[in-house]
C-alpha cells in the first residue's frame, strides 16, 4: 500500500480573545483512530507538523471527564479504556517525537502519497491558518487531486487557501466541521479567535452537521472527506480508507 501523510498541529496552547493562553494540542481520538485504521489497511503513515516540532495531545482528550462530553448522549461509555489505549499509542510512536517538517515537503514528495489526512484539535486554530508552508502543502493536495480527509478543527488549515483569482478553491463544496453549537458548550465559547463553522460558511462552504449535538457526521464531496467532531473519527477513517482503496 502507498504512504499516507497526516498533518498535525504543533501548538500546545491556543490564544483566546480574553488574553489567556488555553492549554491545547491535537485531540487524541482524532489522531489515533484514523492512524490505526490506516495501518490496518497496510498503509505506512508519515506525520508532519510546522517546523517539525513534536505535537502534543490536548490533555482534555485524555481525561474521561472531558471525553464523555464529546460523544452523543446514550453512546457507549468506553472512555477509560479508550483513553488508556490512546495514551499507549501516542507514547509509543517515534513519528510523533520526530515528525517531518511541513516546509521541507516538496510537491514531488507529496505526489507520492496516496492521500492526506488533517488531524484536529483546538490547537489547529493557533498555527495551521497562519503558516505559508502548511497552506502551500494543502494547496498542492487539491491541485494533485489526492483524497483529503479533515476532521473537527483540522479545517483551520483550509481557511487561507486561495486560487489564482483570489477565490477560496473549496467554495461550493459540501462539508462538515466542528459546529458552532458544539463550540458554545465549551469553556472557550465567545473567546475563540474565530468560529470555524462561521468562517467556512463565509468563504462559501455548503456546511452541514449532525442532527444531534456531538453525533458522528461525515460528508464526502469530490476528493474532500470531512468529519464533524471527535466522535466522527471512526466513520471518517472508514470513508478515507475506502477512498484510498478506490
Amino acid at each position: 500500500m502507498s504512504d499516507v501523510l497526516i498533518l498535525m498541529t504543533k501548538a500546545k496552547t491556543l490564544g483566546l480573545l480574553d488574553g489567556r493562553q488555553h492549554a491545547s494540542g491535537f485531540w487524541a481520538e482524532e489522531f489515533v483512530v484514523p492512524y490505526e485504521r490506516l495501518l490496518q489497511e497496510g498503509h505506512t503513515v508519515d506525520v508532519a507538523t510546522i517546523d517539525g516540532r513534536a505535537p502534543a495531545p490536548d490533555q482534555g482528550s485524555l481525561t474521561a471527564l472531558s471525553v464523555c462530553k464529546t460523544r452523543p448522549v446514550g453512546s457507549p461509555d468506553n472512555d477509560e479504556a479508550n483513553i488508556a489505549h490512546y495514551k499507549q499509542v501516542i507514547g509509543s510512536l517515534a513519528a510523533l517525537r520526530a515528525p517531518l517538517n511541513v516546509s521541507e515537503i516538496t510537491r514531488e514528495r507529496l505526489a507520492g502519497y496516496a492521500g492526506v489526512y488533517i488531524s484536529g484539535g483546538h490547537g489547529a486554530m493557533e498555527d495551521m491558518p497562519h503558516d505559508a508552508a502548511m497552506t502551500r502543502v494543502v494547496r498542492w493536495i487539491l491541485d494533485l487531486g489526492k483524497p483529503l480527509a479533515v476532521v473537527c478543527h483540522g479545517h483551520s488549515a483550509l481557511l487561507p487557501l486561495r486560487d489564482s483569482e483570489g477565490r477560496w478553491p473549496l467554495e461550493g463544496y459540501e462539508m462538515t466541521a466542528f459546529s458552532h453549537d458544539e463550540e458554545k458548550v465549551t469553556d472557550m465559547a465567545g473567546k475563540l479567535p474565530f468560529v470555524l463553522q462561521v468562517e467556512l460558511e463565509r468563504l462559501g462552504a455548503k456546511y452541514e452537521k449532525a442532527k444531534v449535538i456531538w453525533d458522528s457526521h461525515v460528508v464526502e464531496d469530490r476528493n474532500l472527506i470531512t468529519g464533524q467532531n471527535p466522535y466522527s473519527s471512526t466513520a471518517l477513517a472508514e470513508a478515507f480508507v475506502k477512498r484510498l482503496a478506490g
